[in-house]
């Protein structure tokens, strides 16, 4: 009996192991390719909902396609009311596994061909040198390992637990489906996984373990409990990612509660679908199309009310103080190209906040110490998200790009550091910055990367400028009306003021361009904005080679 249990338990975190080895593999195996995907295939509501489906079967995790559907509503691929089908999809998606577990994975020996599978996925893991394919042989090894586990659990199942009396749960009527509900709920909580849940209740209907009626409380549960998730990523995270946690758990509440005020009907329906279409109705079967049925229902019951949900939870969650990061979370870091697209928008973001001080300091109105208390704190939470990017397994393009993240968040410290030093320009000249105004309301209300040529046409004329009043300088040097101390601070000033406004459109540049690396393009016009940011202070005007020559 209990090296059975033991065996029950182990097949259990084979399961988990698993979808956690299948999602991670076929997640890196996608790479930027699924955003451009996903932001292309979901514009309809229908498509949304296959795609959320498929995807679902695809990694074996509904969790994991509601997090990484987070991730796409804080990068701005994805609106809310598309991800909401997304959402949608993804809980039909978790019972085409029951399908496929009640008709293939407890009907034929796959472990035989699971063991095949994990060797393929295994050589392709350990010796290939594509990331890509790294990514497909790991998700191979999860599949197999979810199939072995099930095989364990059936036996386990047939050996040890086919005494145990269920049907006193059953007997106690209401009561006993609404404990059935909450035990599926806190399974599916606890593994972080309600398709785990799905498959080991669907193992106990068929051993004959668990009544029907109870086991579809289980499921409605396990459906819940998904929620959890969800709702757990979004503790620290963005008003984007909450409205749409509160999204998931309204229709994971909502189809809940309908099935289960129609449990007797839709039980009566599946056992007369049964009965027509199977020669040997199977219980199994039943279960797998009781959550198909249900979360089919929920959908169809979502439907029309979606665009007024989205409407209201859109006015949520609005108040959001300035240090808060506004597309960054954890969710992000569940694919990588998305983690740099939000952490390049989070970082233009620190720009524009930069740009936006330094304007208003050279209007007379002063620095907000607070304001930049709230940047230095944005810049300590991404320095923490790229350290936790860079322990993931990156491929090249994207090991750069980080690299490349890391390099402009560094420009952006500089013109920080470099605040007193505007402070002391304007002190001895109360119109020292008013040339640097244009630039620097260019670069706050600038979109990226179609505004990248006026910003750098507006940052040339400024160095055009610049470059006059320096030699203007030398010329009073020379002819002894101003002293040389008096010209050497003022000319250092000069090259200051140089250095922040070279770091800061530099930094705003680069990061502008990286932010839309991973955008689908319709044509080549797009690429407005070059490969090499860092060449933006060599301009092939005529009158700025000195003024770059006094930056070395």
């Amino acid at each position: 009996m209990w090296t059975d249990a033991l065996m029950a338990f182990g097949a259990l975190g084979l399961i988990l192991l698993g979808m956690d080895w299948m999602s991670r593999g076929l997640k890196t195996a996608a790479g930027p390719s699924l955003m451009q995907f996903l932001q292309r295939w979901t514009g309809k509501p229908i498509q949304g909902v296959l795609f959320g489906g498929i995807a679902t079967v695809a990694v074996q995790s509904s969790s994991a396609i509601t997090v990484t559907t987070i991730g796409f509503i804080n990068a701005g691929i994805l609106s809310l009311q598309n991800a909401a089908y997304v959402i949608y999809g993804s809980n039909v998606g978790t019972s085409v596994t029951g399908w496929f577990i009640a008709l293939v994975g407890l009907q034929f020996k796959i472990d035989a061909l699971a063991l095949p599978i994990v060797g393929v996925g295994a050589v392709l893991q350990l010796f290939s040198k594509s990331v890509r394919r790294r990514g497909i042989g790991e998700g191979m090894i999860g599949f197999g390992m979810l199939f072995l586990g099930l095989s364990f659990l059936k036996q386990s199942f047939d050996a040890a637990f086919i005494d145990i009396e269920f049907e006193t749960l059953s007997q106690l009527g209401i009561w006993g489906i609404l404990l059935g509900v909450l035990l599926g709920t806190l399974l599916s909580t606890l593994m972080q996984a309600s398709i785990a849940v799905i498959a080991l209740v669907i193992t106990a209907v068929s051993a004959g373990v668990l009544p029907l009626a109870l086991g579809a409380a289980f499921v409605i549960g396990a459906n819940l409990g998904t929620t959890s998730t969800a709702l757990m990523s979004t503790l620290a995270a963005t008003a984007k990612a909450k409205r749409l946690a509160m999204l998931h758990v309204i229709f994971n509440v909502l189809t809940g509660l309908v099935a289960l005020i129609i449990l007797n009907p839709l039980l009566w329906l599946i056992s007369w679908l049964q009965h027509a279409l199977f020669a040997d109705p199977s219980a199994a079967v039943s279960l797998a199309l009781f959550h198909t049925l249900f979360n089919v229902l929920g959908v169809l019951l979502m439907w029309p009310i979606t665009g007024r949900l989205v409407l209201y939870l859109n006015s949520r969650f609005r108040r959001q103080s300035i240090d808060q990061l506004r597309s960054l979370d954890a969710s992000s870091l569940a694919i990588p190209a998305l983690a740099i697209k939000t952490l390049s928008m989070e970082t233009l973001r620190v720009g524009q906040l930069i740009a936006s001080q330094a304007l208003a300091l050279s209007k007379g109105k002063g620095t907000d110490t607070d304001t930049l208390d709230a940047i230095r704190q944005l810049q300590t939470e991404l320095s923490h998200y790229m350290l936790q990017l860079g322990k993931q397994q990156l491929a090249e393009q994207e090991a750069q790009a980080l690299s490349e993240l890391v390099k402009n968040q560094l420009r952006l410290e500089l013109t920080l550091q470099l605040f007193p030093a505007l402070h002391r320009h304007l002190a001895a000249d109360i119109d020292g910055l008013l040339l640097e105004q244009p630039l620097w309301q260019q670069l706050i209300a600038a979109h990226w990367p179609q505004d990248a040529p006026a910003v750098r046409s507006c940052y040339r004329e400024l160095m055009r400028e610049r470059q006059q009043l320096k030699k203007q300088l030398y010329m009073l040097v020379l002819s002894e009306r101003l002293s040389n101390d008096k010209g050497g601070d003022q000319l250092l000033r000069f090259a200051e003021l140089r250095r922040f406004n070279q770091q800061l459109t530099r930094a705003m540049l680069a990061l502008g361009n990286l932010q839309n690396q991973y955008q689908p393009h319709d044509t080549a016009a797009e690429h407005v904005v070059d490969k090499s940011a860092d060449n933006l202070a060599e301009s092939k005007s005529q009158d700025t080679p000195k003024e770059h020559a006094d930056a070395s």
